[in-house]
């Protein structure tokens, strides 16, 4: 479970960083920070069948897409995803960005961060550009279908197969 403060590092270079527990908001929400470089790995777009997603900006600029609709936000600027709105972002800004963000309820939303991130140092990998991270990614994604999945059939198709994958390889011999 994780803590206030807990950090879970990616190997593009990303951080999450833990504000707010769900434990210590009675499961209303979780808060935190993701501090994301300059062309980090994007989640792909998905929905949250039971969750409102926000971000605010404190540092950088943030393009984040619901529904099809890119916006680019700055700091002090924030958005909000509604329950089962397609979304994802990127960071093309050339800086690093740094967001506030918010589920609420929190689902298991800091669960699938921290299990993400053990998966992949687990799996050795250290570079954004490695090409088992879709494996895993889409390994654990379906692993929380309750907090996350992917919205599209062009992306759930694939991930299913890419899934399958990643599941035999985390199976011991």
């Amino acid at each position: 479970m994780a803590q206030a403060g807990d950090r879970f590092d990616m190997p593009d270079g990303s951080a999450y960083i833990v504000r707010r527990p769900a434990a210590s908001t009675g499961h209303e929400l979780v808060e935190m920070d993701f501090v994301l470089p300059s062309g980090c790995v994007p989640p792909p777009p998905h929905v949250h069948p039971e969750q409102v997603e926000e971000y605010e900006v404190i540092e950088g600029s943030f393009e984040v897409t619901i529904d099809g609709e890119w916006r680019t936000l700055h700091p002090g600027e924030s958005a909000s995803v509604p329950v089962g709105a397609l979304h994802t972002f990127r960071n093309r800004s050339g800086s690093v960005v740094r967001v506030r963000n918010w589920h609420r309820p929190a689902g298991r939303f800091e669960e699938f961060i921290e299990r993400m991130a053990t998966t992949l140092q687990a799996a050795g990998i250290r570079r954004k550009r490695d090409p088992r991270i879709p494996v895993h990614l889409s390994a654990v994604m379906l692993d929380y279908p309750d907090t996350l999945f992917p919205g599209r059939r062009r992306e759930r198709i694939p991930m299913q197969v890419l899934a399958a994958i990643g599941r035999r390889l985390r199976r011991p011999a």
